[in-house]
């Protein structure tokens, strides 16, 4: 079985073969009795925060967005298998079904419920460097908030939404310079606070040690005063060049929580770790012991929670395991002393990685990854939404779902993309209070000539189950992206490594969400789109700001 085969990162050679020969992807047996529970299995004691104050990051970065970038300078995607092995997959996947014909596979397209309101560039690759870019960002009261691999630009939600702030994440925390990736920022609607998560690989004044940066704002404003945490993730009982990879950053009503990939660089993925820390602690700059749990298997996804349920509930689609279960861990006291983890599964359809995208105008194709949730899930009540990218006949093709964290079954889920013959990937969904959704991903369709979309759609609860529509273009990039390649092909342009969607916190109705996401700029530059969507709004709607706090 496959579970029983693959258990950790197996020899390049061993994972080939099966490739080759077909044995991988099949559909795994139903996994064995949860574990009752799981305790924390390390502790970090991490410093009180230092305050980062509003004139020294002034005097740091300035209003620089013109300011040459440094030179390119990939951000290497790391996967559980090898290069040649995940390149083996990946082709296999855009012909194990055969191109279906250009009108099919069919596809259910209805009248998008969605508009969009506000659309404009955010920050580009002349200005940012890094690629790819990583874009993510979080709206507040008066704020959107972009973060990339190396950069923070902060706008204006009002027209014409000007840019305010613009810099250098080394520069904004002040930190030692050194490479930092995979940004995470969230608004705190109930708190007014930005947290702000960042990784620094390990850096040659101090190859030893890798930290995390934790930022959170002392007000509603992100251009003011910031506590700033540096979190030392090394881990002494593991030799070897270390990495915390794709992290990710989700909250409830007193804790923040903070996942990520933990890898030797040299031997592959060792496990997946997570740990909450207290709200009343961040937002207070006082020193705590983080409680970190290992061992995990297959990229977590945290959620953002929208009541006070006393679970937080943490999925992983682990495709390197299991193709037809998820992984849910159910973390309970995330701001105690003594937090606990509870782990179950919950059976979907089949799924696998996705092929790459093609591009119209050159061979080369865009990275779709690998089939793992990339960005925070939507809890409310007993509900988790979650999007990752998967292969349907032959294309990369998002699937949404609805997950029932009380009774571990799939209460809806579906594909969604932009045509017949659109490759669509680097998907992510936010929920309101109501369980409508809103969602925004990127499509190619070489067939019919469009380059790198931004695309956004959304469904009404109202709606027929399992239905997102092919929604909209935001933005039509007008060239296809070359550059760099990355190291997972010669012909493979990186792409995301993901995009972000959040609930605006001063629409009282939760019918407004805000994007960005990656489009081309230039051949060989990306460029960042940040736009406001909107769904009908909701009667009997409780403004988003209480949201945390409607079933206290």
């Amino acid at each position: 079985m496959k579970s029983e085969r693959i258990m950790r990162l197996a020899a390049a050679v061993t994972i080939i073969t099966l490739m080759l020969l077909g044995l991988a992807g099949s559909s795994a047996a139903a996994p064995q009795a949860p574990a009752a529970q799981l305790k924390a299995t390390q502790q970090i004691r991490v410093p009180s925060a230092q305050l980062r104050t509003a004139k020294q990051m002034a005097a740091a970065t300035g209003l620089r967005p013109t300011v040459p970038a440094q030179p390119p300078r990939p951000k290497p995607f790391l996967t559980r298998l090898d290069a040649t092995a995940y390149r083996e997959l990946k082709a296999k996947a855009a012909v194990s079904h055969g191109r279906p014909a250009p009108t099919a596979p069919q596809i259910v397209v209805p009248a998008t419920p969605i508009t969009n309101t506000v659309n404009f560039a955010g920050v580009d690759a002349a200005t940012a460097g890094y690629y790819p870019p990583a874009t993510h960002g979080a709206a507040g009261r008066d704020y959107f908030a972009e973060v990339t691999n190396s950069h923070l630009d902060i706008y204006l939600k009002a027209a014409p939404n000007t840019l305010v702030q613009s810099g250098s994440t080394e520069d904004w925390l002040g930190a030692t310079p050194g490479y930092f990736a995979n940004p995470r920022l969230i608004y705190d609607p109930v708190y007014d606070r930005w947290i702000f998560l960042v990784t620094q690989m390990r850096t040659p004044d101090d190859p030893t040690h890798q930290y995390l940066y934790l930022a959170v704002s002392l007000t509603s404003d992100p251009t003011g005063d910031f506590y700033l945490y540096t979190i030392d993730v090394s881990d002494d009982s593991v030799s070897g060049n270390t990495l915390w990879d794709y992290p990710q950053l989700g909250q409830d009503r007193n804790a923040i929580i903070v996942t990520g990939d933990f890898y030797d660089l040299d031997t592959g993925y060792i496990d997946s770790r997570m740990f909450p820390v207290a709200k009343s602690l961040l937002y207070n700059s006082q020193a705590f012991t983080l409680n970190l749990f290992t061992g995990l298997d297959g990229t977590l996804a945290p959620p953002m929670v929208l009541d006070v349920n006393p679970y937080s509930f943490l999925v992983t689609a682990d495709w390197y395991t299991y193709d037809n279960y998820v992984t849910l861990y159910a973390l309970q006291g995330s701001d105690t002393d003594n937090p606990l983890v509870f782990t179950n599964y919950i059976p979907v359809p089949t799924f696998s990685l996705p092929p790459y995208a093609p591009q119209p105008g050159t061979s080369e194709e865009l990275d779709t990854l690998d089939a793992r949730f990339e960005n925070a899930s939507t809890q409310i009540g007993n509900s988790l939404f979650q999007v990752h990218t998967i292969d349907v006949d032959g294309y990369a093709t998002p699937r949404f779902y609805e997950f029932d964290t009380l009774n571990k079954s799939v209460i809806q889920s579906g594909n969604f993309y932009g045509s017949p013959t659109s490759s669509d990937f680097n998907a992510s969904i936010a929920a309101n209070r109501h369980k409508d959704v809103f969602v925004t991903w990127s499509s190619t369709d070489a067939a019919n000539l469009v380059k790198a979309q931004v695309r956004v759609s959304g469904r009404l609860h109202t709606g027929r189950p399992g239905v997102i529509s092919s929604g909209s273009s935001l933005y039509d990039s007008t060239t296809f992206l070359s550059g760099e390649p990355s190291d997972l092909g010669p012909s493979l342009q990186q792409w995301g490594t993901y995009s972000a969607v959040c609930l605006d916190p001063t629409d009282p109705r939760g019918a407004t969400a805000w994007i960005v996401n990656e489009y081309v700029l230039t051949n060989d530059l990306w460029g960042s789109r940040i736009g406001r969507i909107s769904l009908p709004a909701q009667n009997g709607a409780t403004p988003a700001i209480n949201s945390l706090l409607l079933l206290d």
